[in-house]
């Protein structure tokens, strides 16, 4: 594995799909250490090994401020013996979480405040985590072009970071569900173009060969679990930008229908079981034919961190809910 100065796994981040497009969260974060093996001769072995680092939030979340230095720490199961390797980020948002704000109901964690809540609850080694953003209390009037809009991102750069050519698959993991998303806008005051809510996950994938022209360029390879105007999103490729703090990078979001089968809208439980390493690549060779991150290969490239949770510009009142979230990667060998 190679480490090197990376792009933390979350930013502030906005694009546009259409319009003014944002990410993400909640879930059940599981550590898989597992192995398979399939018949004949020889024998083929895979080892999946977890790329999160802390998925049992033992060390909490740093709390992250735009323009400042951390907030303090949540520390949702007690004071902990490491330093978070996770991150909670708020931008945009008028009212931020502390661990002042910390309750407990049976087993759940709860963090809250007027304008969003993030519960945890400790489950089978890992944890199931709860989102709520509640835009109606951020906005006094539906948002208009380039007002910012509130985050709640779960947010780490990996211990770890692999890199691809080193890889046979990257798995996704995930078992999540959208527990409500209630617009407070009136018919006559929503604007496709500047209103939504989404809940997706994102990825860096970073240059780290030292030697190279690139070393530390990047791309966002997005999954789209759920946005408030489309049941199934498509495939979107494109800068990131769409407001001060973008950070010009390119990003690629999957289309919903190569990762999931159904969509997020229903208020059911889905589960995904994805390997996305062949997206990401075909989201690198984009990224390349469209000028981005030339002048280099996929060789020196590695997975660095994620961001996952909300981003709403709009006035909706939104929940997602999650059993389990993992990402791992695989090694094949032969013996």
């Amino acid at each position: 594995m190679s480490k090197c100065n990376n792009v933390n796994g979350a930013g502030a981040m906005g694009y546009v799909l259409k319009i003014a497009a944002l990410p993400l969260a909640c879930l059940v974060w599981s550590c898989n250490d597992g192995r398979r093996e399939a018949t004949g001769n020889p024998v083929v072995r895979q080892d999946t090994v977890s790329i999160l680092g802390d998925p049992a939030f033992a060390g909490g979340l740093a709390l992250k401020r735009a323009g400042g230095p951390p907030a303090g720490v949540l520390r949702p199961f007690g004071p902990g013996a490491t330093t978070a390797i996770w991150e909670l980020a708020e931008w945009g948002s008028g009212h931020m979480l502390s661990e002042a704000d910390r309750t407990e109901q049976g087993d759940w964690r709860r963090y809250a405040n007027a304008g969003k809540k993030i519960e945890f609850m400790a489950v089978d080694g890992g944890v199931s985590t709860v989102m709520d953003v509640y835009a109606s209390a951020e906005y006094d009037h539906p948002r208009k072009p380039g007002q910012p809009w509130p985050h709640l991102l779960v947010e780490q750069s990996f211990p770890d970071k692999p890199l691809l050519s080193a890889i046979d698959g990257v798995m996704l993991s995930f078992e999540g569900k959208l527990g409500f998303a209630r617009s407070r806008m009136a018919q006559g005051e929503y604007d496709a173009g500047l209103h939504a809510a989404q809940f997706q996950l994102f990825i860096t994938v970073q240059d780290l060969d030292t030697a190279s022209a690139r070393h530390g360029d990047y791309l966002w390879f997005g999954i789209p679990f759920y946005d408030s105007r489309y049941e199934q999103s498509e495939v979107y490729a494109a800068q990131d930008v769409g407001k001060d703090d973008a950070t010009g990078k390119f990003i690629y979001s999957m289309a919903s229908a190569d990762f999931m089968s159904g969509t997020f809208h229903s208020g059911d439980w889905i589960r995904i079981e994805k390997d996305i390493l062949p997206n990401i690549l075909n989201a690198f060779a984009l990224a390349q034919d469209r000028g981005y991150l030339t002048g280099t290969t996929i060789d020196g490239f590695g997975l660095t961190g994620m961001n996952l949770g909300w981003e709403v510009p709009g006035t909706f009142d939104v929940r997602f809910e999650i059993k389990e979230f993992d990402l791992s990667v695989i090694s094949d060998g032969k013996e």
